[in-house]
This record gives C-alpha cells, sequence and structure tokens, in this order.
C-alpha cells in the first residue's frame, strides 16, 4: 500500500480506514484517565504526578510507535509497542486504580498490531501483569475472578477483530483480483479485436484491391501486345498505367504483410515459434526446446497466425503462473492437419476448476474460430499439457 493513510485505496481494508478513529479514542482516553488521576482525592500529590507522567508517557510512545502500526498488516512487528505500552498501563493501574480506563483500548491495539497467536500472549501477559497489581492491593480471592473475566473478554474480542481484520482484508484480495483480472480481459479483448480486424482488412484488400490491380496489369500486358510498335504515344501511356498498377500492387501487399505478426514476416512458422522459445529459455532453469515434426510447408497467413499466437499465448501461461522448471513445445506437420504441443512440468492446476485468468480461455476461443480444437491436460503438481488442432 503507497498511500499511508489509505485515501481512495480500495485494497485497503475498513479497519485501516478507520485508523484515525482509534487514534481519537486513544487521545480521549488518554486525557479522561489523566484527568481522574489529577483531581483523585485519595492520592497524594506525588503519586497524581506520578500517574500523569506515566499516562503521558504512553501518550507519547502511542504516536512514536503504535499509530502507524494500526495502517499495516499485522506481521508480528507490533511487538515493542505493545510490550511497552503493557508496561506503562501496569504502571499507572499500581498508582491508581483509574488507569484500567486505558485497557479499553489496550487489548484492541494488541489485537490490531499482531498476529492471533502473539495476540493471545500479549492478552495473557497484560492481564497477569495488571492482575498481580491489584492483588498485591486488594484480596487475591476478589481479583482471580475479574482477572478470569477480563482476559475472556479480551480474547474474545481479539478473535473478533482478528475475523473482521482477515475478511476485510479477503475481499481487499478479491477486489485487486477482480481488478487485473478485468484488466487482462481488457487487453485480451483489444488484441483479440486488433487482430481480427487486422486480418480482415488483410483479406479484403487481398480479394479486391491486389487482385485488382493483377487484372490490370494482365489487361495492360494483353493491350501491349495488340498495340504493337507503331503506336508510340499510346505505349508510353500504357507504359505509365502499367508502372502505376504496378506501384500500387506493391502497396497493396505491403499493406496486407502489415497485418501479418511481425515474426512470420520474414520466417516461417517454426522459426517465428524457435524466437519465442528462445526468449523463455532463460527464465527456466532447464531452458525450453523446439521439436518440428513432419516436412514443414508454408500455410495460409490466418493459420500460421493462429498457430503463432496460441504458441505465445501458452508460453506466457507458463512463464506467469507455472512455476515450471522446463518447457517443449512441439510442432507437427501431418498431412491435413497442423498440430502445436505446449508441455510444462509446473505445478499445474485443478483441469475441473475455472481458471484465474483468460489466457486459455482467449486461446481456445481463438483457435475454435479458425476451426480448430484445443486439449488441455493437467493436474496439481503434474504440469500442463496443451494440445493444439488446427486444420492445415
Amino acid at each position: 500500500m503507497d498511500d499511508p493513510d489509505g485515501a481512495g485505496d480500495p485494497g485497503q481494508h475498513e479497519w485501516h480506514r478507520l485508523a484515525a478513529g482509534w487514534h481519537l479514542a486513544f487521545a480521549a482516553l488518554a486525557v479522561t484517565t489523566a484527568g481522574l488521576i489529577a483531581f483523585d482525592g485519595d492520592l497524594g500529590a506525588g503519586r497524581r504526578v506520578l500517574g500523569v507522567a506515566i499516562v503521558a508517557a504512553l501518550a507519547a510512545w502511542y504516536p512514536v510507535a503504535g499509530a502507524g502500526l494500526l495502517r499495516r498488516p499485522r506481521d508480528g512487528k507490533g511487538w515493542l509497542y505493545v510490550g511497552i505500552a503493557v508496561v506503562l498501563n501496569t504502571a499507572v493501574v499500581a498508582v491508581s486504580p483509574a488507569g484500567a480506563v486505558l485497557l479499553f483500548l489496550l487489548f484492541p491495539h494488541v489485537w490490531a498490531m499482531l498476529p492471533a497467536r502473539q495476540a493471545i500472549a500479549g492478552s495473557v501477559a497484560a492481564v497477569v501483569a495488571i492482575g498481580v497489581v491489584f492483588a498485591l492491593r486488594y484480596p487475591p480471592e476478589t481479583v482471580l475472578l475479574p482477572a478470569a473475566l477480563a482476559l475472556v473478554c479480551a480474547v474474545g474480542v481479539g478473535l473478533w477483530i482478528s475475523r473482521i481484520i482477515e475478511q476485510s482484508a479477503h475481499r481487499a484480495r478479491l477486489v485487486a483480483e477482480l481488478d487485473a483480472t478485468r484488466a487482462e480481459l481488457a487487453e485480451v479483448s483489444r488484441e483479440a479485436g486488433a487482430l481480427a480486424e487486422r486480418e480482415r482488412m488483410a483479406r479484403d484488400i487481398h480479394d479486391t484491391v491486389a487482385q485488382g490491380f493483377t487484372s490490370v496489369l494482365l489487361l495492360l500486358d494483353a493491350l501491349e501486345a495488340e498495340l504493337g510498335d507503331g503506336n508510340e504515344a499510346a505505349l508510353a501511356y500504357l507504359y505509365r498505367a502499367r508502372d502505376t498498377a504496378r506501384d500500387n500492387l506493391g502497396e497493396a501487399r505491403s499493406l496486407i504483410d502489415a497485418a501479418t505478426p511481425p515474426a512470420l514476416r520474414a520466417a516461417s512458422l517454426p522459426a517465428a515459434l524457435r524466437q519465442v522459445v528462445d526468449r523463455i529459455g532463460p527464465d527456466l532453469p532447464g531452458g525450453a526446446t523446439l521439436t518440428v515434426e513432419g516436412e514443414p510447408r508454408p500455410l495460409p497467413a490466418e493459420l500460421e497466425v493462429v498457430a503463432l499466437r496460441a504458441g505465445q499465448e501458452a508460453l506466457a501461461n507458463v512463464r506467469r503462473h507455472a512455476g515450471a522448471s522446463r518447457v517443449e513445445v512441439r510442432i507437427r506437420y501431418d498431412g491435413g492437419l497442423l498440430g502445436l504441443r505446449v508441455s510444462d512440468d509446473g505445478r499445474g492446476f485443478d483441469a475441473g476448476a475455472r481458471p484465474a485468468g483468460f489466457g486459455l480461455a482467449g486461446l481456445r476461443e481463438r483457435v475454435t474460430a479458425a476451426g480448430g480444437s484445443v486439449a488441455v491436460r493437467t493436474s496439481p503438481g503434474q504440469g500442463v499439457t496443451v494440445d493444439v488442432e488446427l486444420p492445415a
């Protein structure tokens, strides 16, 4: 959490956002306790001064070491504040019973700043210390029951506080995961939409403009043969028209090429996938390998784009989620089918559970739209194998 005050941070749970209220409550109880001690006629002047001084010390210790802990996770680092606070609270109670007022915040502080097991130990230590003080002042048998009740109440309220914090933190994590999922879905949708639009435009340009210019060039060649050598003026116009048509055909083909992923413009599908495999290899202890089965052959551009994107998405999932030490990629040219397999030895997941992200779902939709199929084999601790088959 970058914002120390928690303002505007949806990932910060409600206990943290209410820290200002706890500060005000501490200040109010400290002033009340100091006033009760200062105007306690049963105490001598020296003890009144001592009691107020201890309350002042506790009031100074809280903003120095305790206030910031109410805005941070309970990581066990609050022991220093809690330990000294217990000592100071015990000292105040030893001076005047009015010091017990501060216990209304001591126990919430213990549970808000320490994990549950440590908080139980802190609560026991505080009750025992203050119980000893009262036992020295009053008959022990009159102290035992109130001390036991105080401990039960402290632990009960503390467990309730702990549960509130844990539930709120869990909701904060769910909100963060939802935001990440939304962002991932938006990115997948944007990429899929952009790719589909580029491919549609490439097909339209190929089927209309490029084919039209090709036909014009053929017609101009035929016209040149008909004109012969005796029509220099007409032939000059014909040559200019042919050059213009040829130049524009080149521009149309450039637009078609621009709609193809850069990795496929100057390389075959196996070579493009090898570039992706080589990039992820250094990130895995066991490396990454690529195997090609069958005789590679040129395939329709849209089919190679789908296969490349499927490999990229599967390898991206390995990098982000698998925790794998190695990955194997296999391309198979098999008659009328193009096969792609990506296997890792990572942590795997429950195949029956819904995936947390949209990577595999986007991969499946893209392959299905191209007339292919996707099979995912996995189980917890057994890695993941993604098999893609496309009609070639």
